[in-house]
């Protein structure tokens, strides 16, 4: 029989509680070459560059430059007699 006047699986107050920082656990990420740890927390999926091409990394999807002139159409006259290079 104990003498702790604590509950059963209580925890004792610990000493100047309202004063004391959470304490930060740094882990170091863990480095992985296999694509089924993909998704995993914590696990870093390293890939040669073809592998990363054929998962889609590298997919362009940014506007060419006459796109993105068009997407200016809604300024309308803001850009009447400006020479913007765009044929």
């Amino acid at each position: 029989m104990s003498n702790n006047s604590l509950p059963t699986g209580a925890l004792p107050p610990a000493a100047n509680d309202a004063e004391q920082a959470p304490t930060r656990i740094q882990q170091d990420a863990i480095l992985s070459t296999s694509l089924s740890d993909f998704g995993t927390p914590g696990v870093v999926v390293e890939v040669d560059p073809d592998e990363a091409e054929a998962l889609g990394a590298f997919e362009e999807t940014a506007l060419t430059e006459a796109e993105a002139w068009e997407s200016n159409a809604d300024l309308g006259d803001a850009l009447e007699g400006h020479s913007h290079g765009v044929a």
